[in-house]
C-alpha cells in the first residue's frame, strides 16, 4: 500500500508505555508528526468522556486527519494504511494482522507489570512464552521470508509490534534474553538499527518503563487508587 502523507497527529494517554507506545512507535515508523497531551489527573479525563471523545470511555486518543480515533488496534492500522506499512495486497494484510496479533498476546506478559505483577514474573512468563510459541513461531517465519521482515521485504505493523515486545525482553531480561535464538537476536537488532527506531528510541518520544509514578497517575485518572 502506497504511503499517504498525514498532518500533524496528537495522541492523549499516560505518561508511559502501556496501550500508547506501539502507537508512538508506529507513528515514528510511518513518518508522522505527533504532540502528546499526558493525563495526569481525574478531571481532564472525565472532559474528554463529556465531550465525546472518548466513546468507550478509555485512552488512547489519537486525532489525525479531522477523526478522533480510540482502540489501540484500530489506531494501529490506520497509522500503518497512512505509512504503507500494511502490506502490497489483501493477503499481505491478512498475514500482517496474524503476527501483529500474536505480538500483542506476547507483549500481555509485560503489561501489567507493577499493577499486577512484578518486573521478575513478567520476565519469567515472557521467557516461558517465547520459547514455547513466539520465538519458534519467529524463526520459522523468518526463515520463509527471508527478507529479515516478517511480511514482505520491509518494515510492517508486524515487526513493530514484536519489536515493542523484544525491546521489553531485553530491557528487563537482560542483553543475553534472545541468546538461544540467533535468528530472532538478529532480527531484533536489525529493528533496532533502522533509522527511524533508532531516532525514536533516542527521543523524548520513548517512554520510561512503569514505576511508581506512572502506576499512581494511572489509577488516579481511571478513579482506582
Amino acid at each position: 500500500m502506497a504511503k499517504v502523507l498525514a498532518k500533524m497527529a496528537h495522541l492523549t494517554y499516560f505518561n508511559g508505555r502501556g496501550r500508547g507506545e506501539v502507537i508512538r512507535m508506529m507513528l515514528a515508523a510511518a513518518k508522522i508528526p505527533f504532540t502528546e497531551t499526558f493525563l495526569t489527573e481525574r478531571q481532564p479525563f472525565e472532559k474528554l468522556i463529556q465531550d465525546g471523545l472518548l466513546p468507550f470511555k478509555q485512552v488512547p486518543l489519537l486525532k489525525i486527519d479531522d477523526m478522533e480515533l480510540v482502540q489501540t488496534g484500530a489506531i494501529v492500522r490506520y497509522v500503518a494504511k497512512k505509512g504503507g506499512m500494511y502490506g502490497a495486497d489483501d493477503k499481505e494484510a491478512a498475514m500482517i494482522d496474524m503476527y501483529y496479533e500474536a505480538s500483542r498476546d506476547f507483549y500481555n506478559n509485560f503489561l501489567p507489570v507493577l499493577f499486577l505483577k512484578t518486573e521478575e514474573q513478567a520476565v519469567k512468563d515472557a521467557k516461558a512464552a517465547g520459547e514455547d510459541k513466539y520465538f519458534p513461531a519467529l524463526e520459522k517465519r523468518l526463515k520463509e521470508t527471508g527478507s529479515g521482515y516478517l511480511v514482505g521485504t520491509s518494515l510492517t505493523m508486524a515487526d513493530v509490534g514484536f519489536l515493542e515486545v523484544l525491546l521489553l525482553c531485553v530491557e528487563f531480561g537482560g542483553d543475553d534474553f534472545l541468546d538461544d535464538h540467533s535468528d530472532v537476536k538478529q532480527y531484533y537488532q536489525r529493528l533496532v538499527a533502522t533509522p527511524l527506531m533508532a531516532e525514536f528510541l533516542k527521543s523524548p518520544f520513548r517512554k520510561r518503563k512503569n514505576d511508581e509514578q506512572y502506576i499512581k497517575e494511572v489509577k488516579r485518572v481511571l478513579n482506582r487508587e
